[in-house]
């Protein structure tokens, strides 16, 4: 009787796929549905047209503030609006310049830590500077936003000397020659997380400090692809599953595809994710379908656009009440990555100093100094501008002669080093992350073998060196001095 039982809900269920196929097949040779397919393609077509439209206009828009007022602004305000609020550890450098706009810090340019001083730098001597940058406390930090005052508190405690000066390649990755040691990489990852982490922690801080949530959002096309468009391509492959044959790989398929998408939902900047559920859907078609129709054909296509409008699509854009900025800054980066103009070399040296700040924030630092036409300085009213200029540039990353702009440092580093390929490296080099992925990836690249030489007490977890080397104000442990 069981088994009577059994085939009977066999056959059942037999029949009713069957019965399900008949009814939903009609469907497809609809009018309509095909009507609907061209008007998802032209949809998608639509949103291509329109981001290039937008991206067209953001090109032209010259934004209405000047040069100097994009200059003058909070440094971390363009950081912020240039990377659409995903601030990273190269962005800390912008509220250091506000500081030292303030009169809180001070910066100078010193050699850098001996480790990287005397690195021979064979695979890359790009990762290999001889100068850094060192930040000192001059005054009180109560008249500073909470944030800044965070910021300080975490860097100047975690990577300082002495919790008043800060210097840059404290913060750096390891040398070539740590990176082929086991347990440097391991100090090094360790302190790669904790960058990490630390930065995450000050950009949400940040965020809730200056109230700059709304300046940034999801665009607009982006959230009409995702929350109905996807539904309708996720129906359509439905019915195609159910009406060529319903299999148990189709089924599971499609129920993998919604869970991808209801993580898309979630996550919705993430454009791998939406790639995969697309895959999904892809791959349910092609367990599911018997032969291939005009149908499915144009189901397959749309899907394939979809992949290409989500990359072809922002993950975030800048709000309209901050979009004049955003027109401004993009100006002024376009402008100035063909070097300093020549009519504002007249300008007094902190003019020139928070120009090359400006530069630094908005990612063209090297590029604007190494265009820009420095012979023009021979002609300017400072007398110090004028024998900067006149004197013979430096032919290696070296620490700059004596001065009497002491206020000024990025701007004599400029005049010290024009002509070498990153004149402004001493202000870049720790936030390049790629002397971490490198020795990550290849971390026994010089043939190391289990042991090492490495002395585990030089490396501390509160994420900086302890030596007896005094000399190095930059915590330690390093051969030769650095402060001179």
């Amino acid at each position: 009787m069981r088994d009577v039982l059994t085939d009977w809900q066999a056959s059942s269920q037999f029949y009713h796929s069957v019965l399900v196929q008949r009814q939903l097949a009609p469907i497809l040779k609809e009018a309509w549905l095909k009507q609907l397919m061209e008007g998802i393609m032209w949809v998608l077509l639509g949103i291509i047209v329109v981001q290039l439209l937008i991206r067209v206009r953001a090109r032209l828009s010259k934004g209405p503030f000047t040069d100097e007022e994009v200059e003058q602004a909070d440094p971390l305000f363009l950081a912020y609006l240039r990377s659409k609020g995903r601030l990273k550890l190269k962005d800390t450098q912008a509220t250091m310049f506000q500081l030292i706009r303030k009169g809180i810090l001070s910066m100078r340019v010193v050699k850098t830590k001996g480790r990287y001083r005397n690195d021979p730098g064979e695979s890359n001597p790009q990762l290999t500077p001889k100068t850094t940058l060192e930040y000192s406390v001059e005054s009180s930090v109560t008249s500073s936003s909470p944030d800044e005052q965070g910021l300080l508190q975490w860097l100047f405690s975690t990577y300082g000397f002495g919790k008043q000066r800060l210097r840059l390649d404290a913060l750096a990755g390891p040398s070539e020659a740590e990176s082929k040691r086991r347990e440097a990489m391991k100090y090094y990852r360790l302190k790669e997380k904790a960058l990490s982490e630390g930065v995450q922690s000050w950009k949400e801080q940040v965020v809730e400090t200056r109230d700059w949530g709304q300046l940034i959002r999801t665009p607009l096309l982006l959230r009409l692809l995702v929350y109905v468009m996807f539904p309708i391509l996720l129906l359509l492959t439905g019915i195609v599953c159910f009406v060529e044959r319903v299999s148990v790989p189709g089924v599971i398929g499609l129920v993998v595809t919604v869970v991808i998408w209801s993580l898309v939902i979630r996550k919705i900047h993430v454009r791998l994710l939406y790639q995969a559920a697309c895959v999904g859907l892809i791959i349910s078609l092609t367990v599911a379908i018997n032969g291939n129709s005009a149908f499915t054909s144009s189901l397959y296509s749309i899907i394939f656009l979809s992949i290409f409008v989500r990359l072809f699509l922002p993950a975030r854009e800048v709000a309209p009440s901050a979009r004049d900025w955003e027109a401004s800054m993009r100006h002024w980066r376009k402008r100035y990555r063909k070097g300093i103009p020549v009519e504002r070399l007249s300008e007094s040296p902190e003019v020139l100093e928070q120009i090359i700040q400006t530069a630094l924030v908005l990612g063209i630092g090297s590029r604007c100094v190494r265009k820009t036409d420095w012979s023009v300085l021979q002609q300017h009213h400072d007398p110090e501008l004028r024998r900067l200029a006149d004197r013979e540039p430096a032919s290696d990353n070296s620490v700059p002669g004596s001065t009497t702009l002491k206020h000024t440092p990025l701007l004599v580093l400029a005049l010290h080093l024009r002509g070498i390929f990153r004149p402004m490296f001493a202000a870049e080099f720790p936030f390049d992350r790629t002397n971490y992925v490198f020795a990550t990836i290849f971390p026994d690249s010089g043939g190391s073998s289990g042991h090492t030489s490495v002395n585990t007490d030089s490396y501390s977890g509160d994420g900086h060196h302890h030596g007896s080397d005094s000399g190095d104000s930059g915590g330690g442990g390093d051969s030769g001095g650095g402060g001179d």
